[in-house]
């Protein structure tokens, strides 16, 4: 298959610009050559309907096809083409990387995109990869499925946008005796504490010498604020105790390592009390125990970004677009692109978050081989070898056995 056959082919699956109605599930196609391992799933997939309540989907039994759904957008945002990104996954199902149009790509392209929010259809949608040969057989149920996660997608943000805005004041660490910035119309340039966390790295300087002056010119329009400029509370600006310490020529260090974001972060994911370093409460799981969520990825750091700008702003009503210059495809797009022309910080960003929320990393595979060996396990099998090696100095193990002490069994 060449490279242009394969885009070709991915495009036809696309979703159309007309709007799909998904009120009513459509009939099953039993003629396909390809027979669906759960014939169940298959059903509950076409039942899938966004405008369903909560009676409704249980009843239909795609209450996990719905939540799973909320998930994906929550990891991927709602902007990224969820059809191509189910028909990507359909198609180069069982391809080598190498083999796939992703692989060379040298910016964050459409393949590339499809490819990550497929992975994340992959961790999350139950029983997908159990149907993906069938779903190749079946497109129109691919529109429908990817149709249905953007518009669950939507109402995802909005839920997370009340959970956010509730407590922004108290996560963003902002005195605010008064209550002034309970009220949204005050927030955002209207008020510096929460200018301040908008403003870009590089006006950053200006503000601190002039923060009501420079609050006035974002809000007159004389600084423009791009869909490239990135909000002062994604970065980590502890290089120095006061904010206009950061160097505002350094734009990549401390990037995406704010601390408020990730206050932010595990409001959404891990609930209200983790940002105090507290347990769990009794009650509803966090986002993160019910999915089942071990790992960070950086859509998601994207999101959660997108949500406190939004929160922090001084338009208590979600947009897409922010001025002339700002848009929030756009914004996702460039911490993507980031992303994905630095492996290397991409990985060592992810780590970084993975430690932070979860209190996990993947540390050095040399230091951890280090202290791996001085673990009670392998300092009893040296104790063994070198007991047995004094009796019977000229007895040496068979391959099998010696396997066998070296790694724990399963059972």
């Amino acid at each position: 298959i060449t490279r242009d056959g394969k885009r070709c082919r991915t495009d036809d699956a696309n979703s159309s610009d007309e709007d799909v109605d998904d009120s009513q599930p459509e009939l099953v196609d039993t003629t396909t050559s390809v027979q669906p391992k759960n014939p169940g799933w298959v059903i509950q997939a076409w039942s899938c309907n966004a405008t369903a309540n909560e009676e409704a989907r249980r009843s239909s039994g795609v209450e996990p096809m719905y939540d799973t759904a909320r998930q994906i957008g929550r990891c991927s945002t709602e902007y990224p083409d969820q059809t191509r990104a189910l028909a990507y996954g359909v198609i180069f199902r069982g391809f080598d990387p190498e083999n796939r149009p992703d692989y060379i790509a040298e910016y964050y392209s459409e393949d590339v995109e499809a490819r990550m929010v497929y992975l994340v259809w992959a961790r999350y949608f139950p029983e997908l990869e159990d149907h993906l040969e069938y779903l190749a057989e079946n497109p129109a149920l691919i529109l429908h499925l990817g149709n249905y996660v953007k518009t669950i997608a939507g109402k995802v943000r909005s839920d997370d946008l009340g959970r956010l805005n509730h407590d922004i004041v108290t996560y963003s660490r902002l005195e605010d005796p008064n209550d002034i910035l309970q009220r949204h119309s005050n927030r955002g340039f209207q008020d510096p504490r929460t200018g301040r966390l908008l403003c870009p790295v590089r006006y950053l300087k200006e503000f601190e010498a002039k923060p009501a002056h420079t609050c006035f010119l974002f809000k007159d329009h004389h600084y423009k604020l791009f869909s490239y400029d990135f909000p002062s509370f994604m970065s980590d600006l502890s290089r120095g105790r006061d904010i206009s310490l950061a160097d505002p020529d350094d734009r990549e260090a401390g990037f995406l390592r704010g601390p408020l974001l990730v206050s932010y972060y595990k409001a959404i994911f891990c609930g209200r009390s983790s940002v105090y370093g507290k347990g769990s409460s009794r009650g509803q799981q966090s986002v993160a125990v019910k999915y089942g969520m071990t790992e960070v990825n950086i859509h998601s750091i994207a999101y959660v970004a997108l949500l406190a700008r939004s929160v922090l702003g001084s338009d208590a009503v979600w947009r897409d677009r922010d001025s002339k210059h700002w848009q929030a495809p756009s914004f996702v797009h460039a911490v993507m692109d980031l992303a994905h022309k630095s492996p290397s910080w991409k990985q060592a960003t992810t780590m970084w978050w993975n430690k932070q929320v979860f209190g996990t990393e993947d540390d050095d595979d040399s230091e951890t081989e280090r202290e791996l060996q001085e673990s009670d396990y392998y300092k009893i099998i040296a104790q063994r070898t070198a007991r047995n090696a004094s009796l019977i100095p000229a007895l040496e193990l068979p391959a099998e056995e010696f396997q066998a002490i070296e790694q724990p069994s399963d059972t």
